[in-house]
This record gives C-alpha cells, structure tokens and sequence, in this order.
C-alpha cells in the first residue's frame, strides 16, 4: 500500500489538537465521577493525578483473570471488589455496560464501562466506573452506597444517560447520538467457563474416545488463545469487547457501517462523510491502536481487510459458544466439542489410495510464484458434514475437487455451519466476483489464505466437491458476477497458468485437476490478467465439504 500524503493545513492542526486532547491516559471530556447528588454516597479509589497516577498507566503485557460469577465478570481492575462482589442482576437485567467512542478528527478513541457491584458476603452495593483510551487501563472511580440499592442504580443510570443521552430502561431501543458514546450490545446468554475450576476438577475428566489424530485436530481449532491473538492482529480489541461476548447484532451493525464507507469510497466522498463512517465502525467495533490515530479507511483494500475482520469475528462468536458449551460429566471437553460440530471427521490411512492422490494433489498444484515456503501433508481427514449430502446438487455436472483456505479460528465455524456467502449487509467490496464461496485449483493459492507464520506454521486447508455446473467465464474481476449468470450455475475467473486436463482424474465421482500448471494462453486485453483460476458459486448446496488438511508450513529464507 502507498505510502499516505500528508495533508498540509488543517491536517496538522487536527493532529495538534488531538496531541492536547488525548494523551493516551487522561479523559478527554468531562469523565469524572458522578457529582451532587452522590454526596450522600461514600467515593473510594483514586482520583486522577497525585499519589496513584501510575495506575493509569498502559497494563497491556499484564494478564488478568476474569473471575465469574452471575452473568458478568467483574472488572478485573477493581481490585477491591474482585473476588468479594459480583454484578448485580435483576431478572434478564444485567448492570454491566461498556460504552465506545471512536472520533478521527481528534484522535479520540476511548471507552467507558460502568458497573453496579452487589458484595457477596451482605447487600452492600457500590458502583464501579473506569474509562480511558482503548487499549489503557485509564482512570477509575469507585462509589460505595452501602445497602441503599436505589441510590447505586440512580448514579449507574444518571452516568449512563449522561455518556450515552440515553435512558438505560430504553437501552433495547438504543439510539446513538453524534457526539456521545455508544453501547455495545453483549451476549450475557453466552456462557463463560469459571476460571477457578479446581485442578481435581481436571483430573476427573473422562479419557477422550476419539482418535488421536481428531483430538489434535480438535485442540488446533478450539484453542480460544490463538483466536484471541488472531483478531488482536487485525486491531480489534478484546479488553472492551471480549470474544464471544459480542452479539450477532452488534456485528451486524459492524457490517452496516462498512457498507456505509463503501458508499463513500466509491462516490469519491473522501471528507466529512467518510470520517463520520469511520467513526460509526470503530464505535461499533472496538479496535485498539494505542497512541495512534484511528486509520480513516481510504481503500477497497482496506475495506475488503474490515470485512474479513467481521468474518472472522463472526466464525469465532460460534467457535466460542460451542467450545464454552461444555459441561462436566461422562464426556471428555474435546468429544463434547466433536459432538456439537455435528460433522463427522475420519483420518486416513496413509497408505491408502485417497491419502495419496490428495497428496499428489497438493504438490503438484503449488504455484510457482508462491516459492516462500513449501508445504508438508501431515494428515488428511475424510468430512462427512451432516446434512450436507442430502442438500447437495448432484444434479448438476462438472463436479470438480477444489481448494478453500482460512484462518484456524474460522474452521469451528465452518465445521459447524458449512461454508457460507457473506450476510446481505456486507459490502460487496472485498469480494472480486460477488458475495460467493471461493474455490483453487492450486493449493497454494488457497494455502495463502491459511496466514500461516514461522511461529505458527500449521494450517489447514478444505478439498470441497463443487458442483460448478456451466461456468460463466470472466477475465477480470466484477463484484456484480452473480447477476451476470444468465442461467449458469458459477463464476471462473481465468488465469494465466492452471492444471492441464490432460493431467486430470476422477476420485470418488469427482474431477481432481492434478498439475503441473501449464501456460492457458488466457490474456485480458483489458488491463490485468488473472495468474490463476478462481471459481465461485453463490449457494452453499452447490458445495459438500470431502477432505480436510493438516499442513507444515516450511518458510523459506529469502535472503
């Protein structure tokens, strides 16, 4: 990506003025403590400045353990409520909030969490509040009312009405006003292992029935750690909105601005109302950037990387469900999880006739511009995803063995629920022959897609049997190829290299285009040529998931 142009003028004034405004750690607007009508209420904790500044210092390298009880963990930063308090609940009411506000103009991207605390021991309540910059431990206030409930949920409500200038028993209804902070929607449904489950606890669990090569599997994909790291990658912050906590709603919302910054990108629109748009999706989606500004997103490619985000943050919400959903008894964790992928999956024998043409497979269709690293098959499992046989078209031809690659956080959810088109409220940007499922006949065009590293070089890659029947075929990419079937049944963007069919073979009633790649003569005299094949299809029983890969990725050195 090109460099940016810094922007004379005004620019430097707005960077100025975020520079006095937000220095990481203080408030940038008047975040204090609620005021008169709380004298009767007893404030603790630390003010900002004085004697416990340090506390507001950066605590991101710090790993805390959130402690659950009831519907919410309390705020693992009160350090004198944790372990003796819970969250107080009434009924479905959960008096837990944590309001976002993202403002590019003045480098403002900041948080504000309120909670009311019940003590375990006696009905002494008190009301938790810490804010600060996404990513900062911040500032905080801790006001004790003693037994007087009434008086805590007066200063809870009063200081969210007051952020948000909405009432707090109208919040199902939420209306975000410009210029105020706004709530993000959480799953308190979502269940939350308790942390404090004891070592004997563990040592009781039963043996696991499920072969070796599956449990490992199993732990590759549900391993919540990698998926937390993963999204901290791509910015999103997990502090403010923690992974599976997050509704389905509030993604949606996620996507719904990013259609709006679509809007703008392609209208040219590159002032006021794109920064707006930009503001609405890091509201809505938290992101941690550190002392940085916000990015305003400019590009389809940085576009096309947010919508990958909410995808990935969306495969993870089901992982999380499943993988939190286990329960003590006669069953291992990890067959629980198999159980609720309701898909079953079957190593192969390495000797068999299978194993080998698949492994053939996925040598010979490495591409020759992708030489930074090699790939070694380490296993492969037969698929049998439940229902998927029975939706599937065999009624159509040309059913070909094609490639998908993902993120290891995604294969929960694609286990799970199949592979699928991206939500009617995603921006078509992104998605260079429309909102489809994308299929290789190279694996390492799809192995890219894996974003395997050195540190962490085991991926994992899809052989799906894809009824394409009569392909429409492109040599450029257009997002509106859906519309352009006339009748046919997928997309084939052309490329300049791919298997030879004189290579071709069938397995199990399915075509496997083995390589080499051989020179297609296919030449776009438009502007740029495709390197390689891709095809797409727009209904997910168009495709039965056959085969899943577990890949060594070998880096090569490059200098």
């Amino acid at each position: 990506m090109a460099p940016r142009r810094q922007r004379s003028g005004s620019g430097r004034r707005v960077l100025n003025e975020a520079k006095k405004v937000d220095n990481g750690n203080k408030a940038t607007e008047d975040d204090s403590p609620p005021g008169k009508k709380m004298r009767t209420c007893q404030r603790k904790g630390p003010m900002a400045g004085g004697k416990d500044a340090d506390r507001t210092k950066d605590k991101q390298d710090s790993v805390k353990t959130l402690l659950l009880k009831g519907k919410a963990p309390v705020d693992p930063e009160c350090a004198a409520k944790v372990g003796k308090a819970h969250v107080y609940c009434e009924g479905d009411d959960v008096y837990d909030v944590m309001l976002n506000q993202t403002n590019l103009q003045f480098n403002n991207n900041k948080y504000y969490l309120i909670q009311l605390l019940e003590d375990d021991v006696q009905r002494n309540f008190s009301v938790w509040m810490r804010w600060g910059r996404v990513g900062k431990t911040g500032q905080h206030s801790l006001v004790t009312c003693s037994g007087d409930l009434n008086k805590a949920k007066e200063i809870f409500q009063k200081k969210f009405l007051d952020k948000t200038k909405n009432n707090w028993e109208d919040r199902e209804n939420f209306e975000k006003i410009p210029g105020k902070y706004d709530m993000l929607q959480m799953d308190y449904a979502a269940s939350t292992q308790d942390e404090s489950k004891t070592k004997e606890e563990e040592t009781l669990k039963p043996e696991s029935q499920l072969d070796l090569r599956v449990q490992e599997l199993l732990k590759l994909i549900c391993n919540v750690q990698t998926m937390e790291e993963m999204m901290i990658e791509m910015k999103y912050d997990t502090k403010r909105a923690p992974l599976g906590k997050l509704t389905v709603a509030q993604i949606k919302a996620g996507y719904q601005s990013l259609k709006k910054i679509e809007d703008c990108i392609r209208a040219g629109q590159h002032g006021r109302a794109l920064v707006e748009a930009c503001n609405e999706f890091y509201t809505r989606i938290p992101h941690d950037f550190g002392l940085s500004i916000p990015p305003v997103i400019r590009t389809e490619k940085e576009l096309s990387d947010k919508v990958k985000l909410l995808e990935a943050l969306g495969d993870i919400e089901i992982a999380l469900k499943l993988v939190k959903s286990e329960r003590q008894g006669l069953e291992h964790p990890l067959d629980q999880h198999y159980r609720n992928l309701h898909c079953a999956l079957r190593p192969l024998d390495h000797e068999s006739n299978e194993f080998k043409v698949i492994s053939q497979y996925l040598q010979s269709t490495h591409a020759p511009t992708h030489k930074d690293y090699t790939m070694t098959l380490l296993d492969v499992f037969e698929v049998e995803k439940e229902g998927e046989k029975e939706a599937f078209r065999e009624d159509l031809p040309n059913r070909m063995l094609l490639w998908h690659g993902s993120r290891l956080s995604n294969w929960v959810g694609i286990l799970s629920h199949g592979l699928r088109v991206a939500p009617p409220e995603a921006p078509i940007t992104g998605y260079m022959f429309g909102k489809g499922i994308y299929f290789a006949d190279m694996s390492s065009k799809s192995a890219n897609y894996c974003f395997a590293s050195r540190l962490k070089n085991t991926g994992l890659l899809l052989l799906s049997e894809v009824a394409l029947g009569q392909c429409n075929e492109l040599l450029e990419a257009n997002p509106k190829a859906e519309g352009l079937l006339q009748g046919k049944h997928s997309t084939k963007g052309m490329g300049k290299m791919a298997p030879s069919p004189a290579h071709f073979i069938t397995l199990n009633g399915s075509t496997v285009p083995l390589g080499p790649a051989s020179d297609t003569g296919i030449l776009n005299p438009e502007g740029y040529t495709l390197n390689y094949n891709e095809f797409i299809v727009y209904s997910p029983n168009q495709v039965r998931m056959r085969y899943l890969l577990k890949i060594q990725f070998n880096f090569l050195q490059l200098w």
